[in-house]
């Protein structure tokens, strides 16, 4: 059953128990409530954050695969099928960097914002940092947007891919094993995306289970408060110091 639901049904049960213990019943199902809340939220947070991640791993893993189409182009092809492969990751490359600014742009969690923008960054560079790469990518047409992202003239790379073949061949094959490399480094357990979905899928998982704990400590504080008050023997005193430690619980 999902956790959501089990938060509403626990807190709802908790809601409708009226005892003639309600002094200190109803604050103990106050407490659950905010606690739940509070959680909750933390969880919403995340996922929306965790969905993010996923995204831009998808469009690294993208950019990664079309990076490794690119520098198989020593292969024997056609010059529709380099063009078409050149086009395909180019796109890859520019949905990449798009997702990643996206991703760092939203208030909140500063450490994973600031792995996005590290991210977007890296792919960046793999390209304006190497000044032999960015010579050789205008001579066939292409060039680095100040966005980073990567703009072709279809015309130029059309004629340079007709005059000299090898030359284009041999550029696009070095640049796609650049950026092939920087994919897989931002991906990996250590990369600022493979790190962050792990940390995120993780945090996740304990916060579930945290208002899984939360929601049975809830339905224990009704059980044992109405367990002590229908037992005569029961001090009113010990009954506070019960209700008490409930408190203390969800408050933490």
């Amino acid at each position: 059953m999902d956790i959501a639901i089990l938060s509403a049904t626990a807190a709802a049960s908790l809601g409708n128990s009226r005892t003639k213990a309600q002094s200190s019943v109803d604050p103990i199902t106050q407490a659950f409530q905010n606690a739940d809340k509070r959680v909750q939220q933390q969880r919403e947070s995340v996922s929306v954050q965790l969905s993010s991640f996923g995204r831009l791993k998808s469009s690294f893993s993208e950019t990664q695969t079309a990076s490794r189409a690119l520098s198989d182009t020593k292969q024997p092809v056609t010059d529709a099928d380099l063009t078409k492969t050149t086009n395909n990751f180019i796109k890859a490359f520019n949905t990449a960097a798009q997702t990643a600014r996206s991703v760092a742009i939203p208030k909140g969690a500063l450490t994973y914002n600031s792995r996005a923008r590290a991210a977007e960054n890296d792919l960046s560079r793999t390209i304006s940092a190497d000044s032999t790469a960015t010579s050789d990518l205008k001579k066939i047409g292409i060039t680095q947007q100040q966005d980073g992202t990567l703009a072709i003239d279809q015309n130029k790379f059309n004629a340079v891919l007709k005059a000299n073949p090898d030359a284009v061949r041999s550029t696009l094959s070095a640049i796609g094993q650049q950026v092939d490399r920087t994919a897989t480094r931002e991906l990996a357990n250590s990369g600022n995306i493979g790190s962050s979905v792990s940390s995120l899928d993780n945090r996740a998982k304990k916060l579930e289970n945290q208002q899984a704990e939360q929601q049975a400590l809830a339905v224990a504080s009704r059980q044992t408060t109405s367990a002590q008050t229908s037992n005569p023997n029961n001090s009113l005193s010990s009954q506070n110091t019960g209700a008490a430690a409930y408190l203390r619980i969800f408050s933490i």
